[in-house]
């Protein structure tokens, strides 16, 4: 017998044994590691797994059968299968959760289960009023089978307990149905009916028959005509909607040759995806060098010197016939003409596709399809979720901007980084992989320094001039609340006002970071000093204005804006000022500071800028037309701001609240901050109309931080960053994993995390595991959590690490069979 071993699309271990049917191997030859196949798992359900292996076995045993074989070829190669593989294993995770990531949702669809009433049904069995009320609802719908989650949409709550007693019962009836979320584009086309495609004769005679009818023979005409000049013979096909374009408003004589049994239609399916034909650059870019070594670090003076080494990098490779996959942080929608990213689409010949988190689902699906037969030289353009894309010839990987945290997978399994995930792939199918930033990571550059990596730094004066930055200008806000310069509840500064009002009647544009999202960080009670939390989470909850809603940023939990205070009930209170609201806004999200400059500059163009605004394709195609077409006098934004098509003529630079850029709880805090800020600086530097001001609003004006970001020498900042974490071993100098334990039992959280201790300080040195502590946030979603940080030396081999976590966890479940109950996660190498 032959078995499939299968991955199940589940946070399950390995992979699961599945017989092959005799019919299937007849009908599917071709069967190999890398099809996809419909098997059941569980009692009833059916999901689309991928092959992983095939095995021949000479005893029979009893296995499940595989129930349907999609692909007539493999979609995934060996190579991917084999980056699965490492993926689960690197960073502690079942593969049936990386195959989750690594497919789009559309290739792997799997079975809902259908209801229908049981005609036969009787009982005297007592039902409640909910099973009355799913019982009448199926009633009402002739009889016909239902999902579950319609009927739970119909009548508007979760009906698990009530449907469970049903079928118990015996009054309705369970199927599973397979649900496929894509669909081909299905197009029309015509042809000639196969007696006519070659029977020139019997063609004449039909057409002569047609005297009656001059509609029909015109329309007739016209599709021999067009087939003509589309240079195909009588045999070949037309798409329905060439042909309509010639035919008068009515379709009657097209159907009446249809109905003749002249004409054939038929439905075919149509790629959705567009090939643009780009024009070529015709500026020249400048000659580079091969790369040499496996993995380079471009470390760039400028942004343009960036971008035109990374042109021209992807060019030669293109042109050497090689396949290019190129990451970026994020992705716009339409690059506008002039952009990088447009720029770098005009190289591939048409031969350029994206993958990202803004495109249908429909196009994921048929972009991995095609991809995954495809061997010409091609440009592929897309966020971290690209990096599994199956390319045959795999050349070159490009991470640009490869310091910025959208690299890491921070919430599903695995919790990859997709630098190092890139770093590994090239090194099994021999691509090169450049990494190109003008302000690299930390770990980045310790790597280039100690020769591991390349580091290349364009020292030519004519090709990469040296950029002055802008001269930063702190401004002290707890100076001026305390001279009462400044009234409290004000984001903005008299200094930074008076400046903005003189850049604007300039005609420049001002540029204000915020980086912070919603209204108000949190809600106050001037009654009982209380704040308004989380009722899931151990959290404030935001008040975001635009939805006008709390808003929970950890479990997503929202709810409409109270009028009382929640803990006391008060709704007002009485100060010298006279009776004011209980509830008070505390704090300066980016959208209060938005209010504030409307109300300051009502005469000029506000927009914001943040996750908000940028939260679908929607938004982001309506916030990029009025940019291009309206433009904007004042910008607010979060750090989101810097990658969008804004740096026209600004002006005016102005960061609010410094504080809330350095306030991260994090020993990474200070660089992401340096990062972000000399990135402002650079492209405000780099723009036409001339170098903007730089104006750093802080409580803090005494930071040492800001005497180091006025001299703007970012490799002297990395060395002093490298040496205290050298000091206070910390990466690049060890790599740290946190295990996460998360459960609604505080009790049986804490044993099990005392258990996870004792059996990883038994396989490991105690040294480098830490306790079960609580993080910051003790609880989300419900569940309360803890961590466990675990270090380890640098030079050291992960695999010891990971032997130890796999054998813990299999002692842990062992010993303690209830820990089953929790949820234990590994965050490998966590930003």
């Amino acid at each position: 017998m032959l078995l499939a071993e299968v991955i199940i699309p589940l946070a399950v271990e390995g992979a699961y044994s599945y017989e092959v049917p005799e019919a299937l191997r007849v009908n599917c030859p071709e069967l190999a590691p890398g099809c996809r196949v419909v098997v059941p798992f569980g009692s009833k359900r059916y999901y689309t797994g991928v092959v992983r292996n095939l095995v021949e076995e000479g005893e029979p045993r009893k296995v499940k059968s595989v129930e349907q074989i999609l692909d007539a070829r493999p979609l995934v190669s060996a190579e991917v299968l084999g980056l699965w593989d490492w993926l689960s294993y690197y960073y502690v995770c079942p593969l049936g959760s990386v195959l989750r990531v690594a497919l789009p949702s559309g290739l792997l669809p799997e079975s809902k289960t259908t209801l229908s009433l049981n005609p036969n049904f009787s009982s005297d069995a007592p039902l409640t009023a909910t099973e009355v009320q799913v019982l009448d609802t199926l009633s009402s719908l002739g009889g016909q089978a239902v999902l579950v989650d319609r009927l739970e949409k119909l009548l508007g709550r979760r009906l698990t307990n009530p449907i469970l007693h049903l079928v118990a019962l015996g009054a309705v009836i369970t199927e599973e149905e397979l649900q496929h979320s894509y669909r081909p584009r299905l197009v029309r086309y015509l042809s000639l009916e196969p007696r006519l495609q070659e029977d020139e004769t019997a063609l004449s005679e039909v057409y002569a028959g047609l005297t009656r009818a001059p509609r029909q023979a015109m329309v007739l005409e016209s599709f021999l005509r067009l087939l003509e000049q589309s240079g195909q013979s009588h045999s070949g096909s037309l798409h329905r909607s060439l042909l309509l374009e010639h035919l008068p408003q009515s379709t009657a004589p097209l159907r009446a040759l249809i109905n003749k049994g002249i004409l054939k239609e038929v439905l075919a399916p149509k790629s959705r995806l567009e090939l643009r034909e780009e024009e070529e650059i015709t500026q020249s870019l400048p000659s580079v060098p091969p790369l040499e070594k496996p993995v380079s670090l471009y470390w760039a003076k400028t942004i343009r010197a960036k971008e035109e080494y990374l042109l021209a990098q992807v060019k030669q490779t293109l042109q050497a016939g090689g396949q290019v996959l190129f990451l970026t942080p994020t992705v716009n929608p339409t690059p506008s003409s002039f952009s990088f990213l447009s720029r770098l689409m005009r190289l591939s010949a048409g031969q350029t596709y994206t993958y990202h988190s803004l495109l249908s689902e429909a196009l994921r699906v048929e972009t991995f399809t095609r991809l995954s037969s495809f061997t010409e030289p091609a440009l592929v353009i897309g966020t971290r979720a690209a990096v599994f894309l199956p390319l045959a010839r795999l050349s070159l990987v490009v991470l640009d901007e490869e310091q910025e945290y959208l690299y890491k997978q921070q919430i599903n399994q695995p919790l990859y980084h997709a630098r190092d995930v890139a770093l590994w792939r090239a090194n099994q199918c021999g691509a090169k992989v450049l990494l190109a930033s003008t302000t690299p990571s930390a770990e980045v550059v310790f790597h280039a320094l100690r020769g591991k990596y390349a580091l290349i730094r364009d020292e030519r004066e004519d090709i990469t001039p040296t950029v002055s930055l802008p001269r930063l200008t702190p401004i002290d806000l707890k100076g001026l609340r305390r001279s009462k310069d400044m009234p409290y509840g004000y984001a903005l500064s008299p200094y930074i006002y008076d400046r903005m009002k003189a850049v604007l009647a300039e005609g420049k544009a001002v540029l204000l970071l915020q980086n912070r999202r919603g209204y108000a960080p949190y809600l106050l009670c001037n009654a009982c000093n209380a704040r308004i939390l989380c009722p899931h989470c151990d959290v404030s909850l935001s008040y975001h204005q635009a939805r006008g809603m709390l808003l929970c940023h950890y479990c997503g939990y929202t709810e409409s804006l109270p009028e009382a205070c929640p803990h006391c009930g008060a709704t007002e209170v009485e100060t010298k000022r006279g009776r004011i609201p209980a509830l008070r806004q505390v704090g300066y999200g980016v959208e209060r500071v938005e209010e504030e400059v409307q109300r300051l500059f009502p005469e000029q163009s506000v927009v914001r800028i943040d996750s908000d605004s940028l939260a679908s394709r929607k938004k982001q195609l309506e916030l990029q037309a009025r940019l291009e077409n309206e433009g904007a006098d004042i910008l607010v934004g979060t750090q989101l701001i810097k990658g969008q098509s804004v740096w026209g003529e600004v002006g005016l630079i102005g960061v609010v609240q410094l504080d809330a850029v350095l306030g991260y709880p994090d020993f990474r805090s200070y660089e992401r901050a340096f990062q972000l800020l000399t990135q402002l600086r650079l492209r405000g530097a780099e723009q036409k109309g001339g170098k903007p001001e730089f104006l750093i609003q802080t409580n803090d004006a005494e930071n040492t931080f800001l005497s180091v970001l006025e001299e703007g020498d970012y490799e002297a900042f990395i060395r002093k960053t490298l040496s205290d974490r050298e000091a206070l071993h910390y990466p690049p100098f060890c790599r740290m994993t946190y295990i996460y334990l998360k459960g609604k039992d505080a009790r049986l959280l804490g044993l099990v995390g005392l258990h996870l201790v004792r059996y990883l300080r038994a396989l490991l040195p105690s040294e480098q595991v830490s306790e079960a502590l609580s993080p910051e946030v003790g609880r989300v979603d419900g569940k309360y959590i803890q961590r466990i940080l675990v270090r380890r030396p640098l030079g050291t081999s992960y695999r010891e690490e990971r032997v130890a976590f796999r054998a813990s966890l299999a002692q842990l479940h062992t010993t303690l069979p209830e820990s089953r109950r929790v949820t234990i996660l590994f965050d490998v190498d966590p930003l």
